[in-house]
């Protein structure tokens, strides 16, 4: 990594915004907006486990699996590989598990694991980055991705593929490896791939008699009915959408593609949130917003405390990815279903998003630290750690009955992957997270009715596209 590079990690890592985390089995996830505990629990080294993940299911299910081999040998000395992720403790204690029977098939493989808040993680890894050192495997965010790329810090994985032939590069998304592929290379392998879908509150519906949503719900059919679902005051109310749309990375094709809008350009280098049709879908939302059928910041942040109203049975209707199926699937507080996020007058879109594991390019231990993202990333790896939005597409089903994800979503999930999800539209260069960060506050003082939406949108264009500039240099 020269200078040049260094600095621009050095300076991304001082400025980087909080983005939207994305990962499978919410045994492995929680909220973005929540702070994340790091460290494992205290476990029985030879064998660990817990009440939510017994020792003895951890077993049975690790010796079911056929793991993958590959060419590259095993050390023939003991080595240590450090890994770096972003999980919950516990996700961690699966994590703990999946390391024990790891290293019971490569004994000379040592794993040193760190595990950071969701919230700290970029600037940490970044300000590592720049001085030269990394974790032998490192976890990434589809909008880091590109970033680490541009400057280095990622090894080419194609040579290491190259050498495992049972290798199979079909069963992941095309869709997923676009966010870490640069100049015909491959540098990240997907752990979590989904869409996003419009999830909705059968009893809220019910109760109010309407009649659920289907794969002929409009835009503008979701947002009437979200008026007339809305209902109460304070810590009691009923939402009718939720969350309220803000300029993200994947506001796009989430969003703004049914009416043929977009928030950047193809390849990332103009802005065009302020043209006429992602205007007019942003003014949808701003009015839903007055008529208080979405969270606005104050409730956000007072009320609700940060936590996503759906989860809690406050809101008819959610736009939220498929990683968020366990999580419902376990809870018994209310009945819910899903479909497709609804069509525009350009047709149906949704995001194809999710994280990665890489490894860092100066790493002593590469032969290693591929052994452990080969078998980490593979279909039995996602079986084992029981994924719900898993990249490998060959591990849906089986997880998805295993954590009792009803059938007719796990079609709804395999429709949107296969017909309408995509991620053209999802920023991915350099700049984004200069460029979400930059736009947000704007985008808010619109929001509480401080900025007009026109003015907004231009100032959002005016500061923004000076920063484009970096997608083109990279």
């Amino acid at each position: 990594m020269n200078r040049r590079q260094m600095l621009a990690l050095a300076v991304a890592a001082a400025a980087v915004p909080v983005l939207s985390a994305c990962a499978g089995d919410t045994r492995q996830q929680r909220q973005a907006a929540a702070p994340t505990k790091s460290g494992v629990p205290t476990l029985d080294p030879d064998r660990p486990g817990n009440d939510t993940w017994p020792y003895e299911e951890a077993e049975q299910l690790d010796n079911s699996l056929t793991w993958p081999k590959t060419d590259v040998p095993d050390p023939a000395s003991k080595v240590t590989i450090t890994v770096a992720i972003t999980a919950d403790v516990i996700a961690e204690v699966r994590n703990a598990q999946f390391d024990f029977f790891f290293r019971k098939r490569h004994p000379n493989i040592e794993i040193k694991r760190e595990t950071s808040p969701f919230d700290a993680y970029l600037t940490k890894y970044m300000a590592q980055a720049a001085g030269g050192s990394m974790p032998d495997v490192i976890y990434t965010h589809y909008s880091w991705a590109q970033n680490f790329i541009a400057n280095d810090v990622f090894e080419p994985l194609d040579p290491y593929i190259a050498r495992t032939p049972a290798f199979d590069k079909d069963d992941l998304p095309v869709k997923a490896l676009g966010f870490y592929e640069r100049d015909g290379k491959l540098y990240g392998l997907p752990t979590d791939m989904a869409p996003k879908l419009l999830y909705f509150n059968k009893d809220v519906f019910d109760k109010a008699g309407e009649k659920y949503p289907d794969e002929s719900w409009t835009v503008e059919k979701m947002m009437e009915v979200a008026r007339r679902l809305t209902s109460g005051t304070g810590a009691e109310k009923i939402y009718g959408l939720t969350p309220m749309l803000l300029p993200e990375p994947d506001i796009t094709p989430r969003c703004l593609a049914q009416y043929g809008g977009r928030f950047l350009n193809e390849d990332e280098s103009a802005c065009l949130i302020a043209e006429p049709a992602a205007q007019k879908v942003l003014g949808m939302w701003l009015d839903l917003l007055r008529d208080k059928a979405v969270p606005s910041l104050a409730e956000l942040n007072q009320v609700l405390e940060k936590v996503e109203p759906f989860k809690v049975g406050h809101a008819a209707m959610s736009i939220n990815g498929a990683w968020s199926l366990t999580e419902l699937a376990k809870q018994k507080a209310f009945r819910w279903g899903t479909v497709p996020i609804p069509k525009g007058p350009e047709g149906r879109f949704t995001p194809v998003i999710g994280s990665a594991l890489a490894m860092y390019a100066r790493s002593p231990q590469k032969d290693a630290a591929w052994i452990y993202l080969n078998e980490y990333l593979s279909a039995a790896g996602q079986q084992f750690r029981r994924i719900s939005a898993p990249a490998r597409q060959s591990a849906w089903e089986p997880n998805a009955e295993a954590l009792g994800i009803p059938e007719d979503v796990v079609e709804v999930v395999k429709n949107a992957m296969k017909e309408y999800g995509t991620s053209d539209g999802v920023l991915k260069l350099p700049a984004n997270k200069k460029v979400v960060e930059t736009a947000k506050p704007i985008w808010e003082r619109v929001m509480i009715g401080k900025t007009d939406l026109a003015s907004g949108l231009k100032e959002i264009t005016e500061k923004v596209t000076p920063l484009l500039a970096e997608n083109k240099i990279a």
